[in-house]
């Protein structure tokens, strides 16, 4: 049996009419590299999947590694997100939900876009967080490093215990 659903009741409408790039710029190696330095900084690869979901990858053998989902923080209690936490938990990559504060300074690595004030944070897989945590740039920048280094540290002990190679 195929389900046809009304279009007009099921989409989510686009709240502002354009998508934010401010998380996009800051994330970039040339604006995050005053947090962690400029090689780390080019460690930090990423891919906006819809320019609100990000996908973490590795830079050399473009691995996933951690999936984040970024929305303009205007105070809100709750955003939804359960696809991208299941779609981690298939994956078995940790995914978070981020709300960013904007600055009212552009972004010095690039100035067509608004610098980032702060963050709040909720891990949504694995041990989903049950609150949000405050994180100012230079401390989610630095987590931003932890995770790709835990998660860069499963894929190695997955392809060690491979029983084909």
């Amino acid at each position: 049996m195929v389900r046809i659903m009304d279009t007009e009741t099921t989409m989510q409408e686009e709240h502002y009419g354009t998508r934010d790039l401010s998380y996009s710029a800051w994330h970039r190696a040339a604006s995050i590299r005053r947090y962690v330095g400029w090689e780390r900084a080019q460690l930090l690869s990423m891919v906006d999947a819809d320019c609100v979901l990000f996908l973490e990858y590795d830079h050399q053998d473009k691995e996933p590694l951690a999936l984040i989902e970024a929305a303009i923080d205007v105070g809100q209690d709750y955003k939804p997100a359960t696809a991208i936490a299941r779609l981690a938990k298939r994956a078995r990559i940790p995914a978070y939900l981020v709300l960013y504060e904007r600055a009212a300074q552009p972004n010095p690595a690039d100035p067509r876009c608004v610098d980032l004030a702060g963050f709040r944070v909720k891990r949504l897989w694995p041990r989903a967080d049950t609150s949000w945590r405050r994180v100012p740039p230079d401390e989610w920048a630095s987590a931003l490093l932890r995770i790709r280094a835990w998660a860069a540290k499963r894929l190695d002990v997955e392809a060690a215990n491979d029983a084909r190679y």
